[in-house]
């Protein structure tokens, strides 16, 4: 009986960590991601990725919360990550297909983000619209999601849910 606990016990930390692991790649490299593309290449100020985060849930006055607002931000985005990894990898240890092709499956779920995200969470947030993407930026940011949120989790399945 003891065997039986300590089993499902190092089942929910194996999943927990792997959940806790995903959730902080993924957060680290897209606030690296935002950092690179949003601050050097296109000459935003930093808080303002963050601002426009925290402004999902508090509208235009986000913006004039300095950092306060732009620290929510931070947190509301770590929480997000966690979540978007929280589903993918519960879901891995339900689908056994899932667990057999990680690697395609996770590909497919970073697209997935992307369009859950960008279609149907921001749109009903309280952020302001941005302006219509161009192509390539398009193409830039669903390469991003697939292989900074979908690639790590499939890597992760792969190695302690297989």
């Amino acid at each position: 009986m003891a065997t039986i606990t300590r089993a499902a016990l190092d089942s929910r930390n194996t999943i927990l960590r792997s959940i806790v692991l995903g959730g902080m790649f993924i957060f680290i490299i897209q606030l690296i991601h935002s950092w690179i593309v949003t601050t050097l290449i296109q000459k935003t100020p930093f808080i303002l990725v963050w601002q426009y985060i925290a402004s999902g849930a508090l509208g235009m006055a986000a913006f004039e919360g300095g950092i306060a607002t732009a620290l929510l931000g931070v947190f509301f985005h770590l929480i997000i990550s966690l979540v978007i990894a929280g589903v993918f990898i519960l879901s891995a240890g339900r689908i056994p297909l899932l667990r057999r092709y990680a690697i395609a499956g996770s590909f497919l779920y970073g697209l997935g983000v992307f369009i859950v995200m960008n279609m149907i969470v921001t749109p009903l947030s309280a952020a302001p619209p941005l302006p219509a993407p161009t192509l390539p930026w398009l193409i830039e940011a669903i390469i991003e999601h697939v292989l900074a949120i979908g690639l790590p989790l499939g890597i992760l399945v792969r190695q302690n849910l297989s």
